[in-house]
C-alpha cells in the first residue's frame, strides 16, 4: 500500500499543487497526516540501501560497524549508523553513487577552514532540491512566477562554489519567476534603482547584508512605495531585533531560513507564525544528538543537529554532522502543515560568523598571528555596532611600532572573509590592533580563550 502511496504524495508535494491555498489543504490533510510519517521511513530506507549498494564509502562504514539496510527499521535505529563528518568531504570521490559522468555541478567551502569540503550534484539532484524549495517558497509565501526576486548571495571565493546562488536561480526558474542577481554588491543609490526600475517583489540575502543596506537605504528614500512582498534571509542567524528593524524599515514580513552547501542550499524555513522552521521532510531527515555523548535527544531538547538527505542520486550523506546546535518542537505548529519544525541556537565547533554571513574557522587566527614571531599571545573581541562588525585585535608582544600593526593587518587582510566583509559587503570595520606587554591578557578560564564574540547573534 504505502509503496504506492509514496509516488502520489511525492508527485502532488511536487508538480500537481500550483496554488499555496491548494498546497496547504493538501498537506494538512488527513490523508498526509496519516502516512507521511510512514512514507518519510519508507525514503530512509531505501536511502540506507542505496549509500550501500552504490557508495563505497558508506558500504565500507556500514560493514565496519556491523550494520546492514535492514537493521534499520524505526527512526531510533539510526543511531546504529556512523557519522559523517565535515572533514570527510575533502575526499568526496568516495561518496559517490553515481558514475562521475553523471555528476553536472560540484559545490565547495571556501577551503579557509582547511581543505574544501566538496559536494557533487547529479541533473536530477538539482532538479529536485530546487523543485523542493520552489515548492516551500510557494506554499510559505505564495511566491509564484509573477514574483520578482533580488538575490543578493555572494557566489564564492576564488575556486569555491557555496551553491546558494546557483541554486536559487534554478528554484526560480523552475517557478517561472524573473531572479535578478549582480556581479557584485551595489552602493545603495544603484540598489534602490534596481529594486525601482526591476519591479522587485522579493529580497533575499544575509541578515547582516540585508539590514546594512536597509539602513543606508532607509536614510535616503522611501521604500514604502517599492511595495516589497517579503524579505527572505538566511546562511546566518536572525536575531529578533535584526528581523523587527527590517520589517518596520521595509513594511513587510521578514522570514528566516536554514540550509548549507552539504545540504544543497535549504533544508527548512519558517512559516507565517515565524516561530521555529519547518523542515523539508520528504528530502531531509533531522535528528539531535547530544554532542558529547552522541545520545539521541528527545524533541524539545538541545543538541547538535544531524542531518540525512532523501532524495539526492550523486552524493547522498547519511547522519551528517553540521555543528549546529538546535532543537526539534514538540508541539504542532498552529499553521497546520505537518512537517516538524526546528530552531537553532548556536554551535558546537569554534567556527563563527562574520560580515555579510561568511563561516571561518577561529583558529585561522592562529595560523595567521602566531606565524608573526614576535607575537606571543593575543585576543580579539568581535563587536557589533550600527549593523556592522568591529574586530579589536590586541596581541601581547615585546616589539613595538607601526611596523607590527601594519603587518598584523596585512595579514588578517589575506583572509578571504574578512576582506570581503571590508571591501565589498561593507560590513566589517578595518580591524583596530593593539599591542600590549606580554602577560597583559588575563586568563579567565583554564583553556585559552582568544575570540571573545559579545554579539548577540542568537536569540
Amino acid at each position: 500500500m504505502l509503496e504506492r502511496f509514496a509516488p502520489f504524495i511525492e508527485a502532488r508535494l511536487r508538480k500537481n499543487v500550483s496554488t499555496s491555498e491548494q498546497m496547504y489543504r493538501f498537506l494538512s490533510g488527513r490523508l498526509v497526516q496519516r502516512y507521511f510519517g510512514k512514507y518519510k521511513l519508507l525514503k530512509l530506507k531505501k536511502t540506507i540501501k542505496y549509500c550501500y549498494d552504490n557508495s563505497p564509502y558508506y558500504h565500507e562504514q556500514l560493514k565496519n560497524h556491523n550494520c546492514r539496510p535492514e537493521d534499520i527499521k524505526s527512526y531510533s535505529d539510526m543511531k546504529k549508523i556512523p557519522f559523517t563528518n565535515p572533514d570527510d568531504l575533502q575526499k568526496p570521490e568516495r561518496f559517490l553513487c553515481t558514475a562521475p559522468s553523471e555528476i553536472i555541478k560540484i559545490f565547495s567551502s571556501s577551503g579557509t577552514t582547511g581543505n574544501p569540503k566538496k559536494i557533487s550534484f547529479t541533473r536530477n539532484d538539482i532538479l529536485r532540491q530546487a523543485s523542493g524549495i520552489a515548492d516551500g517558497v510557494l506554499l510559505l509565501y505564495g511566491i509564484d512566477n509573477t514574483d520578482v526576486i533580488r538575490i543578493t548571495y555572494d557566489q564564492g571565493y576564488g575556486m569555491s562554489d557555496w551553491g546558494v546562488r546557483y541554486i536559487l536561480e534554478n528554484v526560480f526558474q523552475y517557478l517561472g519567476a524573473t531572479s535578478v542577481v549582480t556581479g557584485g554588491r551595489l552602493p545603495a543609490d544603484q540598489e534602490y534603482e534596481l529594486l525601482k526600475s526591476y519591479n522587485i517583489s522579493v529580497l533575499m540575502g544575509t541578515p547582516s547584508y540585508i539590514h546594512a543596506l536597509s539602513m543606508q537605504l532607509s536614510s535616503s528614500f522611501d521604500l514604502k512605495p517599492l511595495n516589497i512582498k517579503c524579505i527572505l534571509l538566511g546562511t546566518e542567524p536572525l536575531p529578533s531585533a535584526i528581523r523587527k528593524n527590517i520589517e518596520d524599515i521595509w513594511h513587510t514580513n521578514v522570514y528566516q531560513g536554514y540550509g548549507s552547501t552539504e545540504m544543497g542550499t535549504s533544508l527548512a524555513g519558517e512559516c507565517k507564525e515565524k516561530n521555529g522552521m519547518h523542515i523539508t521532510e520528504s528530502d531531509f531527515h533531522v535528528e539531535i544528538v547530544d554532542p558529547k555523548t552522541n545520545e539521541l535527544l528527545e524533541d524539545g531538547e538541545v543538541g547538535e543537529l544531524i542531518v540525512t538527505t532523501l532524495s539526492r542520486d550523486g552524493m547522498p550523506l547519511l547522519r551528517y554532522r553540521t555543528h549546529d546546535l538546535g532543537f526539534i518542537m514538540s508541539e504542532q505548529c498552529p499553521c497546520g502543515l505537518p512537517f516538524k519544525k526546528i530552531k537553532v541556537k548556536g554551535r558546537t565547533d569554534e567556527i563563527i560568523t562574520i560580515g555579510s554571513g561568511d563561516k571561518l574557522l577561529a583558529t585561522i587566527f592562529d595560523d595567521l598571528l602566531f606565524s608573526i614571531p614576535s607575537v606571543d599571545n593575543y585576543r580579539i573581541t568581535i563587536e557589533r555596532f550600527e549593523n556592522i562588525d568591529h574586530l579589536t585585535v590586541i596581541v601581547e608582544t615585546k616589539k613595538s611600532g607601526s611596523s607590527l600593526k601594519s603587518k598584523i593587518e596585512q595579514m588578517l587582510m589575506t583572509v578571504p572573509e574578512i576582506r570581503n566583509g571590508i571591501l565589498d559587503s561593507k560590513t566589517i570595520m578595518i580591524p583596530t590592533i593593539q599591542l600590549v606587554k606580554p602577560n597583559t591578557i588575563k586568563k579567565t578560564t583554564l583553556k585559552a580563550k582568544r575570540i571573545i564574540d559579545k554579539r548577540k547573534l542568537y536569540d
